[in-house]
């Protein structure tokens, strides 16, 4: 069985995570974020170009009315008397960034893990393109719905062989031509043969990413992807991200507890609290004073 590696970033790349902290101080330090964000944004429209601002803010800004990619379906979780996830439903288009926000404990992680049957939902269901999720083995819907953790776990061993690892499991196997074409997309040109032990943070999360870029995943999950980095780390995930959503027509869920980050990266953001879906709507709107 292959031995996992947890990559811990580098000294210079580590940032602090959400703590435990209450709803009324999540809300207080969102407040300030987005007031550091407004100015940023007011003095940037002035010196740019607005419609390349924009299309940075909004990656898929005016997606057409279009068949829905992934659909919640009063989706809900409850352990030993404890709802993570309550009556969730929610309509995902292909293309689209949806952020997943609120404070610590709200059930963003457990909702996350519920659209890939990470975790089994013990109330309602999620449909692919239509299809209920429940009517594909594990194996095929983690293929189609693919995923990149907080942390990069990463088999011991090279890039290229982490890499090749998803199509392997379903019977394929990547050219080396393919490998190399991955990887230079997440901008680690010529990685192949380097041991995954000796890469930084954010070398890591990018090799987890075309891990799961390999598998040709229709929907693509991130659960705090960047929170471990430091910012310029961070940005350059969030550019990749982004131009692969545009590229592929990607459907893409993001868990963050940075709503300058939602700012940034979503067409729209959800905030859950205490399991429950308290609103959704475009980015702009509903994090405008938080």
């Amino acid at each position: 069985m292959a031995r996992l590696i947890s990559l811990q970033p580098k000294a210079t790349e580590i940032v602090s995570t959400e703590d435990s902290l209450s709803q009324r101080t999540w809300h207080n330090r969102q407040r300030s974020e987005n007031m550091s964000t407004a100015t940023v944004t007011r003095s940037t429209r002035l010196i740019g170009d607005p419609e390349a601002i924009e299309a940075t803010l909004r990656p898929s800004a005016g997606l057409e009315h279009q068949a829905i990619a992934l659909e919640t379906k009063h989706l809900s979780r409850s352990l030993v008397g404890r709802v993570l996830v309550n009556d969730v439903s929610v309509q995902v288009q292909p293309g689209e960034v949806l952020a997943v926000v609120g404070p610590s404990g709200a059930g963003k992680s457990s909702f996350l893990r519920l659209l890939n049957r990470l975790d089994e939902p013990t109330g309602g269901t999620v449909c692919l393109n239509g299809q209920d999720y429940h009517e594909l083995t594990p194996r095929e819907l983690r293929r189609r719905v693919g995923m990149v953790m907080q942390m990069a776990y990463l088999f011991a061993g090279t890039v290229a062989a982490n890499v090749a690892f998803g199509p392997q499991q379903c019977g394929g196997r990547l050219r080396p031509e393919e490998i190399a074409s991955l990887l230079d997309r997440v901008g680690l040109f010529g990685y192949q043969e380097r041991d995954v032990s000796n890469l930084s943070g954010g070398e890591a999360q990018r090799v987890s990413l075309a891990r799961t870029l390999a598998n040709t995943p229709e929907a693509l999950l991130l659960d705090e992807p960047t929170s471990a980095l430091d910012d310029v780390s961070a940005r350059g995930i969030e550019d990749l991200v982004l131009s692969i959503v545009r590229e592929r027509r990607m459907t893409c869920v993001i868990v963050t507890h940075n709503t300058v980050q939602a700012h940034r990266i979503a067409d729209r953001t959800m905030i859950l609290e205490a399991g429950k879906l308290v609103t959704i709507g475009p980015t702009k709107e509903v994090l405008r004073d938080r």
